[in-house]
């Protein structure tokens, strides 16, 4: 008798743009700890800065090889030009004026902000300054100097655990969400969706930014 072969998996392919190299190392230490439900396929891309992440996302978007492509950037310092026209772009993309709230997930002033809530969730930073968040890597990593640097970043996202990854969790639901304001983060908020075997948020999104 033939035995019968396991059902194949039905997942969903998701389609990450990271603005650069800490972004990515850091999304790509989640995927291996395995934080996140397996019936997510996720691809990660460095897009090497922000000024290349919306044309990424167009042309990942208008190839429909996934079923959710979605942008992780900082906000950087105000007025935040960039990212404002990264999400009206996004927003022009699809005629949905409310797009980008589903698939640009930011933190202000950095990503670097979400990242030190692994160690220390009272963490404020007022800066995207490499100088000025090297004094809390190098506190709580041992890491000195941190520029980010390839053995750096490796480093740094070596000591990112899944039980900091609930501290993390956990801590980011003290910031805002409202992307104009100082230490405010929606990346939180994308991580849990990941957490749950539920994709229908996956379908939710695309019936919103497709209608």
């Amino acid at each position: 008798m033939v035995p019968l072969l396991p059902p194949l998996k039905d997942n969903k392919k998701i389609y990450i743009i990271c603005e650069g190299s800490e972004e990515y190392d850091y999304l790509n230490q989640l995927k291996l700890l395995n934080v996140w439900s397996d019936v997510y396929d996720i691809t990660l891309r460095d897009a090497k800065g922000n000024g290349n992440l919306y044309p990424i996302y167009q042309n990942v978007y208008q190839k429909g090889n996934y079923d959710l492509v979605v942008i992780v950037c900082d906000t950087e310092k105000k007025p935040h030009e960039q990212f404002n026209d990264i999400c009206c772009k996004v927003n022009s993309l699809h005629a949905c004026e409310l797009a980008s709230q589903h698939v640009v997930m930011f933190t202000n002033p950095c990503t670097m902000q979400v990242i030190l809530l692994h160690w220390d969730t009272s963490v404020r930073l007022q800066t995207p300054s490499k100088r000025r968040s090297a004094t809390y890597i190098e506190k709580y990593t041992g890491i000195q100097d941190y520029s980010a640097k390839e053995s750096q970043r490796t480093q740094l996202v070596s000591n990112i655990t899944k039980e900091s990854y609930r501290t993390m969790m956990n801590g980011a639901k003290q910031l805002g969400m409202d992307e104009a304001l100082i230490n405010s983060t929606n990346l939180h908020v994308f991580f849990a969706q990941l957490e749950q075997p539920d994709t229908n948020w996956i379908d939710e999104i695309n019936k919103l930014i497709e209608s």
